[in-house]
């Protein structure tokens, strides 16, 4: 069986960004190589001035790691850092093994978690836009060299051409088909908002434990497993806050720091239904000793969808990790969390009254003068508010209703203030 086992060696980068290697972001890493399944038999790091063109490791850190290989029977190496696709190819000929940086790294454990077929396609659809700018980068070689002596193509640059196009008519045909499926999630979006039923997303970094907290507010049974990017789709879920008032829950995939922009641009389709929220849970993994960063990382990705603006209730998860005294310090810093444990069910009923609360804000109570000649909108009027009084004038037929400001601004326009303005 030991024949078996993959092993790895880790490379860290300490640069001008990154001059305080911490434990913590050592860890991550670690996590993440982990969740292929390598052993990690080796770990070394680098400290960067200026990366070399050809291979961003100097000389003698490269003879380093092949003595490594050599000795440690490597399979790959994996390196914190973003590469060239020249750097990867070169390192990867100098060790004689696969040298994959974080943007790979993270989009093989994509590849590995997608489950439907959306995320599949979104999966492939990355890997190959990330392998076009070495196709069509590529450095020209002898057999180009000598075909383009005489004019002609040599058989390199052929090869190297109808790769390319190969994977300019796939990327076409991916985004085809992932259009087709953006058009139909936008379709069960508008239902979902149709049906005036409040919708609240849950998101944070990843394994924060957002599909485990779905399960507890909805009593669903969702996926869940304690690894990074357990899941990859969006899941929408039905649960009651309180009596007579319910919710669409909605599960989102996990954020990461320096996720590679290929993949968020693939599920940026998936991440758009963070727009649709009417509240944003932001989940917190409070065990976590970068907590603080980690939130950062999800706050920039919301503002760069345009949900910042969403009303937001912060949500430290994993309490049953974390000591009373750390639990009352951070309750005494963050006054307007709720502090909980998704797993054992501690403090859900305070999250329920939370998003009450916050819901029942979102009430409002309008009076609407409505023409007859658009009574036939009174059924929607009485399906989507509780009307509390009615009255049939000569003229119009005049309503005080009350409900979400979201579901009743449709009506706007017969409010009464705006037609006395």
């Amino acid at each position: 069986m030991e024949n078996n086992i993959r092993k790895a060696i880790l490379v860290h980068v300490v640069n001008r960004d990154n001059k305080e290697l911490r434990e913590e972001y050592l860890e991550e890493f670690r996590l993440l190589v982990s969740t292929l399944s390598y052993e990690i038999v080796a770990e070394t790091t680098y400290s960067l001035r200026e990366p070399r063109y050809s291979t961003f490791l100097g000389a003698g850190k490269v003879e380093e790691l092949k003595k490594v290989i050599k000795l440690t029977d490597v399979q790959i190496v994996f390196i914190d850092t973003t590469l060239t696709f020249l750097q990867l190819r070169n390192l990867s000929k100098e060790l004689e093994v696969p040298v994959i940086d974080r943007p790979h790294l993270i989009l093989m454990i994509f590849s590995m978690r997608a489950r439907t077929n959306e995320a599949k396609l979104q999966v492939e659809l990355s890997r190959l836009k990330m392998r076009l700018p070495e196709i069509v980068h590529s450095e020209v070689n002898l057999d180009q060299q000598t075909g383009s002596e005489i004019g002609l193509k040599g058989p390199g640059e052929r090869k190297t051409e109808l790769k390319r196009r190969y994977i300019e008519r796939r990327i076409q045909i991916l985004e085809k088909k992932l259009e087709e499926i953006k058009k139909h999630r936008f379709e069960v979006r508008k239902r979902r908002i149709k049906s005036n039923i409040p919708i609240i997303s849950i998101v944070g970094y990843t394994n924060a434990g957002k599909s485990t907290l779905l399960n507890a507010l909805t009593s669903s049974d969702a996926y869940v497993e304690d690894k990074l990017f357990a899941t990859l789709d969006s899941m929408a879920r039905l649960g009651e806050v309180k009596q007579n008032i319910s919710a669409i829950f909605v599960d989102t995939i996990g954020f990461i720091r320096d996720l590679p922009p290929q993949l968020i641009y693939a599920f940026h389709s998936t991440l758009e239904e963070i727009l649709d929220s009417w509240i944003i849970i932001h989940l917190v993994d409070i065990s976590d000793v970068l907590f603080r960063e980690k939130m950062d990382v999800v706050l920039s990705t919301l503002k760069e969808l345009g949900a910042s603006n969403i009303p937001t209730i912060t949500v430290f998860n994993k309490i049953d990790k974390i000591d009373n005294e750390t639990l009352n310090y951070l309750a005494s810093i963050f006054k307007d969390a709720v502090f909980i444990s998704a797993k054992s069910g501690v403090n859900i009923d305070k999250l329920k009254e939370k998003i009450a609360s916050m819901l029942q804000e979102l009430i409002v109570r309008v009076k609407i003068i409505l023409p007859y000649k658009d009574a036939y909108l009174l059924d929607e009027i009485y399906s989507s508010s509780n009307v509390i009084s009615r009255k049939d004038t000569e003229e119009n037929i005049i309503l005080y209703v009350e409900g979400y400001y979201s579901t009743l601004a449709k009506f706007k326009n017969y409010f009464a203030a705006q037609k006395t303005a």
